[in-house]
């Protein structure tokens, strides 16, 4: 009878645990948590209303069904910019590629998951029982498979999206450009390129990660979240 009680109390003590674990993800990430982040600050020079024109071409090469030129086009003409469908006739053109969107896990950093701190606990209290070796792997099973359970109700979800971002300018001055490209010959070696041209364009890069995360967040809720900091940060750019 005894051991049926320290039974009881020891899985007890193991949903307790486990179910402190699902609670802190339920209550820390039950507001949505939405993060932009550029690899590099574009400068561009102030210029006249007149000269606001801008040809835009946004790529997509994710494989994923996203609408982002058409919010990306509302927001530079609501900074006063004329999109135009001749880059000749541009003062700026905007080109961008959404390199890669997708769930990201928030927890391959540390390695620690709701699992694995079940299946730890449940191994340390079966191990402090008389049962042996035997009883300390089935409390070790039975905290794995609770904490299972509970990673299928709460997932702290995240998403990401990468977009590479290329701004030229029409200066009016000089430009020198030198380009170098090296591409691979399979394994054992390299063909490496150069050229260089001068005009009137310079040109200026970056890229932006952008992150969304929130308790059971799913892809077509993330995915406008994403696309609409994207929009502000080529809007702060411009």
């Amino acid at each position: 009878m005894k051991k049926f009680w320290k039974s009881i109390i020891f899985l007890g003590l193991l949903l307790t645990m486990v179910s402190c674990s699902t609670m802190h993800t339920v209550i820390s990430k039950r507001n949505l948590d939405v993060q932009t982040k550029m690899s590099d600050t574009i400068w561009l020079e102030p210029v006249a209303a007149s000269q606001k024109t801008v040809f835009v071409k946004i790529s997509n090469t994710t494989g994923k069904d996203l609408n982002i030129e058409q919010k990306i086009i509302s927001v530079l003409s609501a900074k006063g910019y004329r999109v135009v469908g001749d880059p000749s006739q541009a003062k700026y053109w905007l080109q961008a590629n959404i390199l890669k969107v997708d769930k990201v896990n928030l927890n391959s950093d540390n390695g620690i998951s709701d699992g694995a701190l079940g299946a730890g606990i449940g191994g340390l209290l079966g191990g402090q029982r008389s049962g042996g070796i035997y009883t300390a792997i089935g409390w070790g099973l039975a905290g794995a498979a609770i904490g299972t359970i509970a990673d299928a109700l709460v997932s702290d979800t995240a998403y990401a999206m990468v977009t590479d971002i290329l701004i030229t300018e029409k200066t009016g001055r000089n430009v020198k450009n030198s380009t170098r490209n090296s591409v691979k010959q399979g394994n054992s070696g390299s063909m490496t390129s150069t050229s260089s041209s001068s005009s009137d364009m310079e040109k200026y890069s970056t890229r932006v990660l952008s992150t969304a995360n929130q308790v059971n967040l799913d892809f077509n809720s993330a995915i406008p979240l994403l696309e609409d900091e994207l929009g502000k940060v080529i809007s702060g750019i411009f």
